[in-house]
């Protein structure tokens, strides 16, 4: 079974160890990568995901209040990076 998800994240560094760490789990497939919750918005419209990896700490709108604004959110682990 694959398992789609994608990294939510405005740290590049961040999106990039999420990634590699991503592509140790064979059943998991990052479909995209967004730096910020507007680019994570316009990519749930178009994919549909089973994973979310969510920075709590992103300028103009943080991980939890994008999550707030699913309606049907699928699985997210939260994470807070300090690069």
């Amino acid at each position: 079974m694959e398992i789609k998800g994608i990294i939510i994240d405005d740290e590049p560094l961040a999106r990039n160890v999420i990634r590699e760490y991503a592509k140790k789990i064979q059943t998991l497939n990052i479909v995209g990568e967004c730096e910020d919750a507007i680019c994570a918005h316009q990519t749930l419209q178009t994919q549909t995901v089973d994973l979310i990896f969510l920075d709590i700490n992103m300028p103009k709108l943080t991980g939890i209040e994008f999550l707030k604004n699913l309606k049907n959110p699928p699985l997210v682990i939260f994470y807070n990076c300090l690069f």
